[in-house]
C-alpha cells in the first residue's frame, strides 16, 4: 500500500497467524481490509511494501496479490496494482453471479437439511423480526447469520467459499440494502418463505424464493450505484 509522497509516517507492520501459508494467510488479510475499506479503491498495493510490513519474503506476496487480482478487488493499472472500484454495470454481472449462487445454496440446502439447520434457520428468522426499526447494523448481522446458516445446510464448502467472496466484494460497495423498514418487513417475509421450502424439501420452490429474494435486492443496489454514479459532481 502506498501514502502520500510528502507523508513519513511508517505504514503499520502486518501481523500474520502463522497458521497456513504465508500467501493464503497475507490474502486473507488484504482481502478482509479491502472489503472493509481500510485499503480504499484506488490504492496502489505494492508488492515490496507489503513484503517489508509482513516481514516476508516477496514471493507469497506476490501470490497473494495475483490472487487478489484474480478475484476482482485487484486491478492493473500504469501505476501497479490498486484496489478496484467495481462500476454500475460490473456490480450487476457480480450480483448476478451472487443470485445464482445464493439460489444453488437453498436448492442444496432443501434436499440436504436437518432438524438442526430448520431449528437454526426458525432462530435466526425470530431474532431478525424482533430486530426489525432497531439498529441496522444488527439486522445486517443476522440477515448474514440467515444466509449462512443456509450455506452451512447445503453442505458444499467451495460454494460457500464463493459466496463469501461475492458477498465481499459486493458489500464492500453498498454495504446492505435494509436501511429501511419497510424493506426489512420484506425480507422477513422473504426469509419465512425460504424457510418453509426448505422445511418441504422443496428444493424448486427454495431456489426460486431465494433467487427473487436476492433479485430485489440486487435491482436496489443497482439502481443506488446508478444514481450515485450520476448525482456525483466532477471537478471541471
Amino acid at each position: 500500500m502506498g501514502k502520500p509522497a510528502a507523508s513519513t509516517e511508517p505504514e503499520p507492520a502486518i501481523a500474520l497467524p502463522g497458521i497456513r501459508s504465508i500467501a493464503e494467510e497475507l490474502f486473507d488479510h488484504l482481502r478482509d481490509a479491502i472489503v472493509r475499506n481500510e485499503i480504499p479503491a484506488g490504492t496502489r498495493v505494492v508488492e515490496e511494501i507489503v513484503a517489508t510490513r509482513a516481514n516476508v519474503s516477496r514471493t507469497p506476496v506476490g501470490q497473494a496479490l495475483r490472487r487478489l487480482q484474480a478475484t476482482g478487488l485487484l486491478r492493473a493499472s500504469q501505476h501497479g496494482l490498486v484496489v478496484n472500484e467495481l462500476s454500475a454495470d460490473e456490480l450487476s454481472e457480480t450480483c448476478t453471479v451472487r443470485d445464482t449462487l445464493e439460489a444453488l445454496a437453498a436448492r442444496l440446502a432443501a434436499a440436504s437439511r436437518t432438524d438442526l439447520d430448520v431449528a437454526l434457520l426458525e432462530e435466526a428468522t425470530s431474532r431478525f423480526e424482533a430486530a426489525i426499526g432497531g439498529e441496522v447494523s444488527e439486522i445486517v448481522e443476522l440477515n448474514h447469520m440467515f444466509h449462512e446458516i443456509v450455506w452451512e445446510a447445503a453442505r458444499n464448502t467451495y460454494l460457500k467459499q464463493n459466496l463469501e467472496l461475492t458477498r465481499s466484494l459486493i458489500e464492500r460497495l453498498n454495504s446492505t440494502t435494509l436501511a429501511s423498514e419497510e424493506r426489512q418487513r420484506e425480507a422477513l417475509r422473504e426469509h419465512r418463505a425460504i424457510v418453509d421450502a426448505i422445511i418441504a424439501r422443496d428444493a424448486d420452490l427454495a431456489e426460486s424464493t431465494t433467487r427473487e429474494h436476492f433479485r430485489k435486492a440486487t435491482a436496489i443496489r443497482v439502481l443506488s450505484k446508478r444514481a450515485e454514479g450520476r448525482w456525483t459532481v466532477k471537478p471541471a
